[in-house]
Protein backbone atom coordinates (compact mmCIF):
# COMPACT_ATOMS: atom_id res chain seq x y z
CA UNK A 1 0.00 0.00 0.00
CA UNK A 2 1.48 3.33 -1.05
CA UNK A 3 -0.53 5.61 1.20
CA UNK A 4 1.14 7.29 4.16
CA UNK A 5 0.84 5.99 7.72
CA UNK A 6 -1.79 8.65 8.48
CA UNK A 7 -3.80 7.61 5.41
CA UNK A 8 -3.61 4.00 6.50
CA UNK A 9 -4.77 4.93 9.98
CA UNK A 10 -7.76 6.81 8.56
CA UNK A 11 -8.72 3.83 6.40
CA UNK A 12 -8.51 1.41 9.30
CA UNK A 13 -10.50 3.87 11.41
CA UNK A 14 -13.20 4.02 8.72
CA UNK A 15 -13.32 0.23 8.55
CA UNK A 16 -13.22 -0.51 12.28
CA UNK A 17 -15.50 2.27 13.59
CA UNK A 18 -18.69 0.70 12.20
CA UNK A 19 -17.69 -2.63 13.73
CA UNK A 20 -17.18 -0.93 17.10
CA UNK A 21 -20.59 0.72 16.86
CA UNK A 22 -22.23 -2.56 15.87
CA UNK A 23 -20.63 -4.41 18.75
CA UNK A 24 -21.67 -1.70 21.21
CA UNK A 25 -25.24 -1.72 19.90
CA UNK A 26 -25.46 -5.48 20.24
CA UNK A 27 -24.19 -5.27 23.81
CA UNK A 28 -26.81 -2.69 24.76
CA UNK A 29 -29.57 -4.55 22.93
CA UNK A 30 -28.70 -7.58 24.98
CA UNK A 31 -29.41 -5.60 28.16
CA UNK A 32 -32.24 -3.33 26.98
CA UNK A 33 -35.08 -5.65 28.17
CA UNK A 34 -38.43 -3.91 27.65
CA UNK A 35 -37.12 -0.50 26.53
CA UNK A 36 -38.69 -0.43 23.07
CA UNK A 37 -37.49 3.10 22.20
CA UNK A 38 -33.86 2.24 22.99
CA UNK A 39 -34.14 -1.04 21.08
CA UNK A 40 -35.39 0.77 17.96
CA UNK A 41 -32.57 3.30 18.26
CA UNK A 42 -29.95 0.57 18.59
CA UNK A 43 -31.36 -1.34 15.63
CA UNK A 44 -31.14 1.87 13.57
CA UNK A 45 -27.49 2.22 14.65
CA UNK A 46 -26.77 -1.33 13.49
CA UNK A 47 -28.47 -0.67 10.15
CA UNK A 48 -26.51 2.53 9.47
CA UNK A 49 -23.18 0.96 10.35
CA UNK A 50 -23.83 -2.12 8.25
CA UNK A 51 -24.17 0.31 5.34
CA UNK A 52 -20.89 2.03 6.30
CA UNK A 53 -19.11 -1.29 6.55
CA UNK A 54 -20.53 -2.41 3.18
CA UNK A 55 -19.09 0.69 1.47
CA UNK A 56 -15.67 0.14 3.09
CA UNK A 57 -15.60 -3.50 2.06
CA UNK A 58 -16.65 -2.57 -1.49
CA UNK A 59 -13.60 -0.30 -1.72
CA UNK A 60 -11.30 -3.10 -0.59
CA UNK A 61 -12.74 -5.50 -3.13
CA UNK A 62 -12.65 -2.90 -5.90
CA UNK A 63 -8.87 -2.52 -5.53
CA UNK A 64 -8.03 -6.17 -4.88
CA UNK A 65 -6.14 -8.25 -7.44
CA UNK A 66 -4.61 -11.69 -7.55
CA UNK A 67 -0.79 -11.66 -7.75
CA UNK A 68 0.63 -15.14 -7.84
CA UNK A 69 -0.83 -17.00 -4.88
CA UNK A 70 -1.61 -13.82 -2.92
CA UNK A 71 -4.35 -11.22 -3.02
CA UNK A 72 -2.93 -7.68 -3.23
CA UNK A 73 -4.99 -4.62 -2.35
CA UNK A 74 -3.62 -1.26 -3.50
CA UNK A 75 -5.82 1.51 -2.13
CA UNK A 76 -5.76 5.21 -3.06
CA UNK A 77 -4.90 7.70 -0.33
CA UNK A 78 -8.34 9.31 -0.63
CA UNK A 79 -10.82 6.80 0.74
CA UNK A 80 -14.53 7.24 1.26
CA UNK A 81 -16.16 6.69 4.64
CA UNK A 82 -19.87 6.08 4.19
CA UNK A 83 -20.55 8.27 7.24
CA UNK A 84 -19.97 11.26 4.92
CA UNK A 85 -22.40 10.01 2.26
CA UNK A 86 -26.19 10.46 2.12
CA UNK A 87 -27.67 7.26 3.47
CA UNK A 88 -30.26 5.33 1.38
CA UNK A 89 -33.85 6.12 2.31
CA UNK A 90 -34.24 2.59 3.69
CA UNK A 91 -31.54 3.25 6.30
CA UNK A 92 -32.46 5.03 9.53
CA UNK A 93 -30.96 8.52 9.76
CA UNK A 94 -28.72 9.43 12.72
CA UNK A 95 -30.02 12.94 13.43
CA UNK A 96 -32.53 12.11 16.22
CA UNK A 97 -29.74 11.51 18.72
CA UNK A 98 -26.57 13.10 17.36
CA UNK A 99 -24.64 14.27 20.41
CA UNK A 100 -23.89 18.00 20.73
CA UNK A 101 -20.53 19.04 22.14
CA UNK A 102 -20.41 18.58 25.88
CA UNK A 103 -23.65 16.59 26.13
CA UNK A 104 -24.06 14.86 29.48
CA UNK A 105 -26.07 11.68 29.96
CA UNK A 106 -27.25 10.94 33.52
CA UNK A 107 -27.66 7.39 34.70
CA UNK A 108 -30.88 5.64 33.76
CA UNK A 109 -30.44 3.30 36.70
CA UNK A 110 -33.10 5.05 38.80
CA UNK A 111 -36.79 5.76 38.85
CA UNK A 112 -38.07 8.94 37.23
CA UNK A 113 -38.31 11.87 39.67
CA UNK A 114 -41.80 13.12 40.48
CA UNK A 115 -43.00 16.41 38.92
CA UNK A 116 -41.63 19.38 40.87
CA UNK A 117 -43.89 21.30 43.19
CA UNK A 118 -44.20 25.04 43.60
CA UNK A 119 -41.06 26.33 45.27
CA UNK A 120 -39.15 29.41 46.38
CA UNK A 121 -37.02 31.02 43.68
CA UNK A 122 -34.19 33.21 44.98
CA UNK A 123 -33.30 35.84 42.37
CA UNK A 124 -29.92 37.59 42.51
CA UNK A 125 -30.93 39.65 39.51
CA UNK A 126 -31.37 43.33 38.69
CA UNK A 127 -35.05 44.37 38.32
CA UNK A 128 -34.48 45.41 34.71
CA UNK A 129 -33.57 41.83 33.73
CA UNK A 130 -36.82 40.15 34.80
CA UNK A 131 -39.78 42.19 33.44
CA UNK A 132 -42.99 42.33 35.51
CA UNK A 133 -44.86 40.13 33.04
CA UNK A 134 -42.26 37.36 33.42
CA UNK A 135 -42.32 37.65 37.21
CA UNK A 136 -46.11 37.38 37.09
CA UNK A 137 -45.80 34.25 34.92
CA UNK A 138 -43.48 32.61 37.46
CA UNK A 139 -45.87 33.45 40.29
CA UNK A 140 -48.81 32.16 38.22
CA UNK A 141 -46.96 28.82 38.06
CA UNK A 142 -47.08 28.74 41.84
CA UNK A 143 -43.52 29.89 42.57
CA UNK A 144 -42.71 32.40 45.30
CA UNK A 145 -40.11 34.96 44.23
CA UNK A 146 -37.58 36.33 46.69
CA UNK A 147 -35.23 39.07 45.47
CA UNK A 148 -31.71 39.94 46.66
CA UNK A 149 -30.36 43.33 45.71
CA UNK A 150 -26.72 42.48 46.37
CA UNK A 151 -24.64 39.32 46.09
CA UNK A 152 -23.65 39.23 49.76
CA UNK A 153 -27.31 39.46 50.79
CA UNK A 154 -28.17 36.72 48.31
CA UNK A 155 -25.57 34.34 49.74
CA UNK A 156 -26.88 34.91 53.27
CA UNK A 157 -30.49 34.42 52.15
CA UNK A 158 -29.64 31.20 50.29
CA UNK A 159 -27.98 29.76 53.39
CA UNK A 160 -30.92 30.71 55.62
CA UNK A 161 -33.88 29.95 53.33
CA UNK A 162 -32.58 26.96 51.33
CA UNK A 163 -34.66 27.95 48.26
CA UNK A 164 -35.64 25.40 45.63
CA UNK A 165 -33.72 27.30 42.93
CA UNK A 166 -31.21 30.16 42.71
CA UNK A 167 -31.27 32.46 39.67
CA UNK A 168 -28.08 34.50 39.36
CA UNK A 169 -27.00 37.29 37.04
CA UNK A 170 -23.15 37.08 37.02
CA UNK A 171 -23.04 40.79 36.19
CA UNK A 172 -25.19 41.86 39.16
CA UNK A 173 -22.14 43.31 40.96
CA UNK A 174 -18.42 42.69 41.39
CA UNK A 175 -19.00 39.71 43.70
CA UNK A 176 -21.60 37.85 41.62
CA UNK A 177 -19.16 35.61 39.72
CA UNK A 178 -17.54 34.58 42.99
CA UNK A 179 -21.01 33.76 44.31
CA UNK A 180 -21.61 31.31 41.46
CA UNK A 181 -18.53 29.35 42.58
CA UNK A 182 -19.40 29.54 46.28
CA UNK A 183 -22.96 28.33 45.70
CA UNK A 184 -21.55 25.21 44.03
CA UNK A 185 -19.14 24.38 46.88
CA UNK A 186 -20.78 25.55 50.13
CA UNK A 187 -22.44 22.53 51.82
CA UNK A 188 -25.42 24.73 52.69
CA UNK A 189 -26.11 25.62 49.04
CA UNK A 190 -24.36 23.15 46.72
CA UNK A 191 -27.42 20.92 46.38
CA UNK A 192 -29.60 23.88 45.31
CA UNK A 193 -29.96 24.10 41.49
CA UNK A 194 -28.40 27.25 40.03
CA UNK A 195 -29.47 29.01 36.82
CA UNK A 196 -26.98 31.52 35.35
CA UNK A 197 -28.65 34.23 33.28
CA UNK A 198 -25.49 34.89 31.24
CA UNK A 199 -26.25 31.76 29.22
CA UNK A 200 -29.76 32.99 28.40
CA UNK A 201 -29.26 36.68 27.57
CA UNK A 202 -28.61 37.64 23.96
CA UNK A 203 -28.65 40.83 21.91
CA UNK A 204 -32.43 41.00 22.27
CA UNK A 205 -32.37 40.55 26.05
CA UNK A 206 -33.50 37.55 28.04
CA UNK A 207 -34.74 34.54 26.06
CA UNK A 208 -37.96 34.01 28.01
CA UNK A 209 -38.84 30.55 26.65
CA UNK A 210 -35.33 29.20 27.28
CA UNK A 211 -35.41 30.77 30.74
CA UNK A 212 -38.67 29.03 31.69
CA UNK A 213 -37.45 25.72 30.25
CA UNK A 214 -34.20 26.02 32.22
CA UNK A 215 -36.13 26.57 35.44
CA UNK A 216 -38.31 23.49 34.81
CA UNK A 217 -35.27 21.37 33.93
CA UNK A 218 -33.32 22.51 36.99
CA UNK A 219 -36.20 21.86 39.36
CA UNK A 220 -36.76 18.38 37.92
CA UNK A 221 -33.08 17.36 38.18
CA UNK A 222 -32.01 14.99 40.93
CA UNK A 223 -29.02 17.11 41.84
CA UNK A 224 -27.82 15.21 44.87
CA UNK A 225 -27.83 11.91 42.97
CA UNK A 226 -25.89 13.38 40.04
CA UNK A 227 -23.24 14.84 42.37
CA UNK A 228 -22.59 11.43 43.93
CA UNK A 229 -22.08 9.68 40.57
CA UNK A 230 -18.68 9.04 39.07
CA UNK A 231 -18.23 11.13 35.93
CA UNK A 232 -16.69 9.76 32.70
CA UNK A 233 -15.60 12.00 29.81
CA UNK A 234 -15.89 10.30 26.40
CA UNK A 235 -13.83 11.82 23.57
CA UNK A 236 -14.77 10.42 20.15
CA UNK A 237 -15.84 12.13 16.91
CA UNK A 238 -17.92 9.10 15.85
CA UNK A 239 -21.48 9.95 17.05
CA UNK A 240 -22.66 6.34 17.02
CA UNK A 241 -19.73 5.07 19.07
CA UNK A 242 -19.84 8.04 21.46
CA UNK A 243 -23.54 7.58 22.09
CA UNK A 244 -23.26 3.82 22.63
CA UNK A 245 -20.39 4.17 25.11
CA UNK A 246 -22.26 6.94 26.93
CA UNK A 247 -25.47 4.87 27.03
CA UNK A 248 -23.56 1.84 28.29
CA UNK A 249 -22.02 3.66 31.25
CA UNK A 250 -25.17 5.65 32.01
CA UNK A 251 -26.88 2.28 32.35
CA UNK A 252 -24.15 1.23 34.78
CA UNK A 253 -24.85 4.23 37.04
CA UNK A 254 -22.20 6.68 35.78
CA UNK A 255 -22.64 10.28 34.66
CA UNK A 256 -21.21 10.70 31.15
CA UNK A 257 -20.20 13.68 29.04
CA UNK A 258 -19.32 13.42 25.33
CA UNK A 259 -17.09 15.72 23.27
CA UNK A 260 -15.91 15.20 19.70
CA UNK A 261 -12.65 17.15 19.37
CA UNK A 262 -9.30 17.59 21.08
CA UNK A 263 -9.81 21.33 21.49
CA UNK A 264 -13.06 20.78 23.33
CA UNK A 265 -11.65 18.19 25.73
CA UNK A 266 -8.78 20.49 26.75
CA UNK A 267 -11.34 23.21 27.45
CA UNK A 268 -13.97 21.20 29.30
CA UNK A 269 -11.56 19.59 31.79
CA UNK A 270 -10.88 23.08 33.13
CA UNK A 271 -14.58 23.59 33.84
CA UNK A 272 -15.62 20.17 35.18
CA UNK A 273 -14.03 17.37 37.18
CA UNK A 274 -13.98 13.87 35.71
CA UNK A 275 -13.18 10.55 37.34
CA UNK A 276 -11.95 8.98 34.08
CA UNK A 277 -11.39 9.94 30.43
CA UNK A 278 -11.91 7.66 27.41
CA UNK A 279 -9.85 9.24 24.61
CA UNK A 280 -9.98 8.21 20.95
CA UNK A 281 -6.63 8.67 19.21
CA UNK A 282 -7.98 9.82 15.83
CA UNK A 283 -9.73 13.17 16.28
CA UNK A 284 -10.62 15.75 13.62
CA UNK A 285 -8.45 18.62 14.92
CA UNK A 286 -5.69 17.35 17.23
CA UNK A 287 -4.33 13.82 17.38
CA UNK A 288 -5.03 11.92 20.58
CA UNK A 289 -1.37 11.73 21.64
CA UNK A 290 -1.13 15.54 21.65
CA UNK A 291 -4.36 15.76 23.66
CA UNK A 292 -2.99 13.17 26.12
CA UNK A 293 0.17 15.22 26.60
CA UNK A 294 -1.90 18.35 27.16
CA UNK A 295 -4.05 16.62 29.77
CA UNK A 296 -1.03 15.36 31.69
CA UNK A 297 0.48 18.84 32.10
CA UNK A 298 -2.77 20.39 33.32
CA UNK A 299 -3.05 20.25 37.13
CA UNK A 300 -6.73 19.25 36.93
CA UNK A 301 -6.01 16.05 34.97
CA UNK A 302 -2.48 15.09 35.98
CA UNK A 303 -3.82 12.14 37.98
CA UNK A 304 -7.10 11.44 36.15
CA UNK A 305 -7.17 7.90 34.68
CA UNK A 306 -7.05 8.06 30.86
CA UNK A 307 -7.82 5.09 28.61
CA UNK A 308 -6.89 5.37 24.93
CA UNK A 309 -9.25 3.97 22.28
CA UNK A 310 -7.89 3.17 18.83
CA UNK A 311 -8.75 1.23 15.70
CA UNK A 312 -4.99 0.63 15.21
CA UNK A 313 -3.58 -2.47 16.91
CA UNK A 314 -0.03 -1.14 17.01
CA UNK A 315 2.56 -2.03 19.65
CA UNK A 316 4.41 1.22 18.92
CA UNK A 317 1.25 3.27 19.54
CA UNK A 318 0.55 1.39 22.76
CA UNK A 319 4.07 2.04 24.04
CA UNK A 320 3.91 5.70 23.04
CA UNK A 321 0.56 6.17 24.77
CA UNK A 322 1.70 4.53 27.99
CA UNK A 323 4.92 6.57 27.97
CA UNK A 324 2.88 9.76 27.62
CA UNK A 325 0.85 8.86 30.68
CA UNK A 326 -2.12 6.78 29.51
CA UNK A 327 -3.39 4.19 31.99
CA UNK A 328 -4.60 1.70 29.38
CA UNK A 329 -5.00 1.18 25.61
CA UNK A 330 -7.98 -0.63 24.07
CA UNK A 331 -8.21 -1.63 20.43
CA UNK A 332 -11.52 -1.33 18.59
CA UNK A 333 -13.80 -3.15 18.26
CA UNK A 334 -14.15 -4.05 21.93
CA UNK A 335 -16.94 -5.68 23.90
CA UNK A 336 -18.97 -3.70 26.43
CA UNK A 337 -17.94 -6.19 29.13
CA UNK A 338 -14.22 -5.66 28.44
CA UNK A 339 -14.53 -1.87 28.34
CA UNK A 340 -16.46 -1.79 31.61
CA UNK A 341 -13.91 -4.05 33.31
CA UNK A 342 -10.98 -1.92 32.13
CA UNK A 343 -12.68 1.30 33.29
CA UNK A 344 -13.31 -0.13 36.74
CA UNK A 345 -9.74 -1.44 36.96
CA UNK A 346 -8.30 1.97 36.00
CA UNK A 347 -10.43 3.68 38.65
CA UNK A 348 -9.32 1.19 41.31
CA UNK A 349 -5.65 1.73 40.43
CA UNK A 350 -6.16 5.49 40.56
CA UNK A 351 -7.67 5.34 44.04
CA UNK A 352 -4.94 2.99 45.27
CA UNK A 353 -1.85 4.51 43.66
CA UNK A 354 -2.69 7.97 42.38
CA UNK A 355 -1.89 9.91 45.53
CA UNK A 356 -4.51 12.56 44.77
CA UNK A 357 -6.02 14.40 47.71
CA UNK A 358 -9.61 13.12 48.04
CA UNK A 359 -10.99 16.58 48.82
CA UNK A 360 -9.47 18.56 45.95
CA UNK A 361 -8.22 15.78 43.61
CA UNK A 362 -4.93 17.65 43.37
CA UNK A 363 -1.62 15.76 43.39
CA UNK A 364 -0.56 14.78 46.92
CA UNK A 365 2.74 14.49 48.74
CA UNK A 366 4.37 11.84 46.54
CA UNK A 367 3.61 13.79 43.37
CA UNK A 368 4.73 17.05 45.01
CA UNK A 369 8.12 15.58 45.93
CA UNK A 370 8.57 14.25 42.39
CA UNK A 371 7.64 17.63 40.89
CA UNK A 372 10.20 19.43 43.07
CA UNK A 373 12.86 16.84 42.20
CA UNK A 374 12.23 17.34 38.47
CA UNK A 375 12.75 21.09 38.85
CA UNK A 376 15.96 20.54 40.82
CA UNK A 377 17.28 18.24 38.07
CA UNK A 378 16.72 20.99 35.48
CA UNK A 379 19.83 22.92 36.50
CA UNK A 380 19.47 25.75 34.00
CA UNK A 381 15.82 26.56 34.83
CA UNK A 382 15.08 28.90 37.71
CA UNK A 383 12.02 28.05 39.78
CA UNK A 384 10.24 28.75 43.06
CA UNK A 385 8.28 26.40 45.32
CA UNK A 386 5.45 28.30 46.98
CA UNK A 387 3.99 26.96 50.22
CA UNK A 388 0.44 28.29 50.65
CA UNK A 389 -1.14 28.10 54.10
CA UNK A 390 -4.47 29.47 55.36
CA UNK A 391 -4.50 31.65 58.48
CA UNK A 392 -7.28 31.26 61.12
CA UNK A 393 -8.59 28.15 59.37
CA UNK A 394 -8.91 26.10 62.60
CA UNK A 395 -11.09 28.80 64.14
CA UNK A 396 -13.28 28.84 61.02
CA UNK A 397 -13.55 25.04 61.08
CA UNK A 398 -14.44 25.01 64.79
CA UNK A 399 -17.13 27.66 64.27
CA UNK A 400 -18.77 26.51 61.04
CA UNK A 401 -18.00 22.79 60.97
CA UNK A 402 -15.81 20.53 58.87
CA UNK A 403 -18.16 20.51 55.85
CA UNK A 404 -17.88 24.30 55.53
CA UNK A 405 -14.16 23.98 56.16
CA UNK A 406 -13.86 21.46 53.36
CA UNK A 407 -15.63 23.93 51.03
CA UNK A 408 -12.98 26.54 51.93
CA UNK A 409 -10.25 24.05 51.01
CA UNK A 410 -11.91 23.36 47.65
CA UNK A 411 -12.33 27.07 46.95
CA UNK A 412 -8.66 27.72 47.77
CA UNK A 413 -7.59 24.92 45.43
CA UNK A 414 -9.67 26.39 42.61
CA UNK A 415 -8.28 29.89 43.21
CA UNK A 416 -4.72 28.55 42.92
CA UNK A 417 -5.55 26.51 39.81
CA UNK A 418 -7.27 29.43 38.08
CA UNK A 419 -4.45 31.84 38.96
CA UNK A 420 -1.70 29.51 37.74
CA UNK A 421 -3.61 28.84 34.53
CA UNK A 422 -4.06 32.55 33.77
CA UNK A 423 -0.73 33.95 34.95
CA UNK A 424 1.68 31.01 35.16
CA UNK A 425 3.32 28.66 32.66
CA UNK A 426 1.73 25.62 30.98
CA UNK A 427 3.96 23.24 33.00
CA UNK A 428 3.48 24.93 36.39
CA UNK A 429 2.36 22.68 39.23
CA UNK A 430 -0.34 22.87 41.91
CA UNK A 431 -0.44 20.26 44.68
CA UNK A 432 -2.26 19.68 47.97
CA UNK A 433 -0.12 18.63 50.92
CA UNK A 434 -3.20 18.13 53.08
CA UNK A 435 -5.53 20.16 55.27
CA UNK A 436 -5.12 23.85 54.43
CA UNK A 437 -1.60 23.49 52.99
CA UNK A 438 -0.90 23.72 49.24
CA UNK A 439 2.13 23.92 46.98
CA UNK A 440 2.57 25.89 43.75
CA UNK A 441 5.70 25.56 41.59
CA UNK A 442 6.30 28.26 39.00
CA UNK A 443 9.14 30.06 37.21
CA UNK A 444 10.96 33.02 38.72
CA UNK A 445 9.66 35.45 36.12
CA UNK A 446 6.03 34.57 36.93
CA UNK A 447 6.45 34.24 40.69
CA UNK A 448 5.38 37.71 41.85
CA UNK A 449 2.36 37.89 39.55
CA UNK A 450 1.06 34.42 40.41
CA UNK A 451 1.37 34.89 44.17
CA UNK A 452 -0.02 38.43 44.30
CA UNK A 453 -2.98 37.53 42.10
CA UNK A 454 -3.73 34.46 44.24
CA UNK A 455 -3.76 36.64 47.37
CA UNK A 456 -5.94 39.24 45.67
CA UNK A 457 -8.51 36.60 44.67
CA UNK A 458 -8.48 34.86 48.03
CA UNK A 459 -8.99 38.12 49.92
CA UNK A 460 -11.94 38.99 47.67
CA UNK A 461 -13.51 35.59 48.35
CA UNK A 462 -12.87 35.12 52.07
CA UNK A 463 -15.57 37.50 53.46
CA UNK A 464 -18.27 35.70 51.45
CA UNK A 465 -17.46 32.47 53.28
CA UNK A 466 -18.81 33.94 56.54
CA UNK A 467 -22.28 34.83 57.77
CA UNK A 468 -23.43 38.45 57.61
CA UNK A 469 -22.63 39.28 61.26
CA UNK A 470 -19.07 37.95 61.12
CA UNK A 471 -18.52 39.62 57.77
CA UNK A 472 -19.65 42.95 59.21
CA UNK A 473 -17.56 42.62 62.40
CA UNK A 474 -14.48 41.36 60.56
CA UNK A 475 -13.86 38.55 63.07
CA UNK A 476 -15.38 35.53 64.82
CA UNK A 477 -15.25 34.60 68.50
CA UNK A 478 -13.89 31.32 69.79
CA UNK A 479 -11.28 29.66 71.96
CA UNK A 480 -7.55 29.41 71.40
CA UNK A 481 -5.59 26.14 71.79
CA UNK A 482 -5.39 26.73 75.56
CA UNK A 483 -9.17 27.08 75.83
CA UNK A 484 -9.16 30.85 76.40
CA UNK A 485 -11.87 33.03 74.85
CA UNK A 486 -10.51 35.14 72.00
CA UNK A 487 -11.36 36.58 68.61
CA UNK A 488 -10.05 35.50 65.22
CA UNK A 489 -9.79 37.67 62.09
CA UNK A 490 -11.29 36.51 58.81
CA UNK A 491 -9.42 33.91 56.77
CA UNK A 492 -6.24 35.02 55.00
CA UNK A 493 -3.49 33.22 53.11
CA UNK A 494 0.27 33.17 53.64
CA UNK A 495 2.51 32.27 50.70
CA UNK A 496 6.17 31.42 51.32
CA UNK A 497 8.20 31.08 48.13
CA UNK A 498 11.53 29.22 48.23
CA UNK A 499 13.51 30.53 45.27
CA UNK A 500 16.38 28.90 43.39
CA UNK A 501 17.74 32.29 42.29
CA UNK A 502 20.65 32.59 44.73
CA UNK A 503 20.69 29.18 46.43
CA UNK A 504 19.58 26.36 44.12
CA UNK A 505 18.33 23.53 46.37
CA UNK A 506 19.85 20.06 46.07
CA UNK A 507 16.86 17.98 47.24
CA UNK A 508 13.16 18.42 48.18
CA UNK A 509 13.91 18.20 51.92
CA UNK A 510 16.08 21.30 51.67
CA UNK A 511 13.23 23.20 50.01
CA UNK A 512 10.84 22.31 52.83
CA UNK A 513 13.41 23.20 55.51
CA UNK A 514 14.03 26.64 54.02
CA UNK A 515 10.30 27.43 54.26
CA UNK A 516 10.09 26.89 58.06
CA UNK A 517 11.45 30.22 59.33
CA UNK A 518 9.62 32.41 56.76
CA UNK A 519 6.39 30.61 57.73
CA UNK A 520 6.89 31.59 61.36
CA UNK A 521 7.45 35.23 60.33
CA UNK A 522 4.37 35.21 58.14
CA UNK A 523 2.18 34.06 61.04
CA UNK A 524 3.16 37.19 62.96
CA UNK A 525 1.91 39.49 60.18
CA UNK A 526 -1.85 40.23 60.12
CA UNK A 527 -3.68 39.46 56.89
CA UNK A 528 -2.46 37.77 53.74
CA UNK A 529 1.26 37.90 53.08
CA UNK A 530 3.78 36.89 50.41
CA UNK A 531 7.41 36.25 51.44
CA UNK A 532 10.29 35.11 49.20
CA UNK A 533 13.24 33.17 50.58
CA UNK A 534 16.04 33.85 48.10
Amino acid sequence: MNSSSADLDRFVHALISPLTALQGAVGLLRRSKEDEQRSLMLLATIERNIERLRVACDQILEHAELVGDQIRVELPATLIDAAALPLPTTVAQPHPYDLPVGLSLPSDNHSSPPPHEATVLLLLVGPEIIPPALAAELEARGHRLVWAAHTGDGIDMARQMRPGLIILDPDLDDQARLAAQIFGEDPETKMIPLVLLSDLIGAGGLNVMSFLEQIDTSLDGDRSRRRAMQHILIVDDEPDIAYLIAAQFAGEGYLTTVVGSGTEVLRIVREQQFDLILLDLLLPDIDGFTVLGGLRVQPETQLTPIILLSAINSSADKVRGLQLGADDYITKPFSDVELNARVQAAMRRSEREGGANPSTRLPGNVAIERAISRRIDQYDTGFAVCYCDLDNFKAYNDTYGFLKGDAVIQRTAQILLDTVREYGNPDDFVGHIGGDDFVVITSLDRLDTVCNKAIERFDATAPLLYDREARTRGFISGQDRQGRATTFPLLSISIIAVSSRLRPPSHPGEVAQRSVEPKKRAKQIPGSVFIVDE
